[in-house]
């Protein structure tokens, strides 16, 4: 009997969890996650907090993604009643209805105060997609250990990292491995957007949030200028995180003065990524998953000052990016802050642009780090871990 037949046998009731991700990168998650769930235990009811990838999944949606989607101390500051509002409901949620189990998926500064009062409801936890704790905030992982009952992680490091804490930590590999494939080849994408075999393309990648998007692209924009101006046979393409952001981003590029042609790519971020030979990328997810297509890139980054003042006190380690981060290694220049001007920005892309020694090099360190991630499978194996979990609990009550 294979896993998944076992599971259905066993876990006979209606089973029920609640799910709460609290961005774009979550709700990529949460869908997989959501599909793999509903394909072991096709009876199960999922309510929570999550997106239009999750709805499309299966969730009940409480609260939509899209009002807990901020970056910053003082973003979080001015949207503060609005959080403690949804917090309180989805408590009130949890309490009446009692899931089987409360399935968080990173999003910490929500999260993690609602693993603590939902353990108190006396509700099972598993936290999926960990909060980079190693990184910034050690002195979180006591409130992990009390508070989360399962860690399912991504990274092997993290798991050896929560072991030593004496937390029950499970590597599950990397979801995103799993939808790592451009829809449309490199050939092909160059040919839509008519780009010459003499043209190198260099992809802009600000950020899946407006406020992201409005503090990197112009700048971007602006190094784009640059590298035009010096380069000459380059093309930029933008790939919008969503279709919500497309006027956004060209409302930015109409304002910008100077602005080389630039064309948006509405079809996926992976195809950009995939045809581009070097990529100017917001730090987060994006630089990993721009680097396990062996693709060069620059990495770049600004916040709100008061969240980088606080950030800069907090961060633990020499990298942020996490491409650097996972290779354990400066495979990707980062420019946070002040050192992120479209000169430093340019300077970089233009090594990466000229050299291509260089690019190849880098392109075979990137391979190396796709490697560490695992095998594709992780949001089953995740699943896996919850319903065998869940299993395990009620069988010791």
């Amino acid at each position: 009997m294979d896993f998944r037949s076992e599971q259905k046998a066993t876990l006979d009731e209606k089973l029920r969890f609640m799910i709460i991700a609290g961005e774009s990168s979550g709700d990529a998650h949460g869908s997989a996650l959501i599909s793999e769930l509903k394909a072991a235990a096709p009876d199960c009811v999922i309510y929570g907090i999550g997106g239009e990838k999750m709805q499309a999944a299966g969730i009940e949606v409480l609260h939509d993604i899209t009002e807990l989607a901020v970056v910053g101390l003082a973003e979080v500051i001015k949207n503060f009643s609005r959080f403690r509002r949804i917090f309180y409901e989805m408590l009130k949620v949890a309490e009446t209805r009692k899931p089987d189990a409360v399935i968080l998926i990173d999003y910490p500064g929500f999260n993690l105060r609602f693993a603590r009062r939902a353990r108190a409801l006396g509700l099972r936890v598993i936290y999926y997609i960990s909060p980079q704790v190693w990184a910034w905030g050690r002195n979180r992982v006591r409130r992990i250990k009390d508070d989360v009952d399962r860690m399912l992680v991504i990274f092997p490091f993290e798991e050896q990292f929560y072991r030593q804490h004496g937390i029950d930590a499970r590597f599950v590999g990397h979801p995103m491995i799993e939808r790592l494939q451009p829809a449309t080849s490199a050939e092909e994408f160059r040919r839509e957007l008519g780009i010459s075999s003499e043209e190198k393309v260099v992809g802009l990648l600000p950020g899946s949030r407006e406020n992201e998007i409005r503090r990197h692209l112009p700048v971007m924009l602006k190094a784009a200028a640059i590298i035009k101006k010096k380069y000459g046979r380059v093309r930029f393409v933008i790939p919008p995180a969503s279709p919500g952001l497309r006027s956004i981003i060209s409302e930015i590029i109409r304002k910008q003065t100077h602005c080389p042609p630039v064309q948006l790519w509405e079809a996926g971020a992976y195809d950009v990524m995939d045809a581009a030979d070097v990529a100017m990328v917001s730090s987060g997810t994006a630089t990993l998953e721009t680097g396990c297509f062996g693709t060069p890139l620059v990495v770049i980054y600004k916040v709100n000052w008061l969240t980088y003042l606080m950030a800069k006190k907090l961060i633990k380690i020499p990298n942020i990016g996490m491409i650097n981060i996972v290779a354990e290694a400066p495979v990707a220049p980062e420019l946070v802050q002040r050192k992120a001007s479209a000169a430093n920005i340019a300077g970089e892309a233009l090594k990466l642009l000229t050299d291509d020694e260089l690019r190849l090099k880098l392109s075979k360190q990137l391979s190396q780090v796709r490697k560490k991630l695992g095998s594709p499978g992780a949001s089953r194996k995740a699943a896996h871990e919850i319903l065998d979990f869940v299993k395990c609990s009620k069988a010791a009550y």
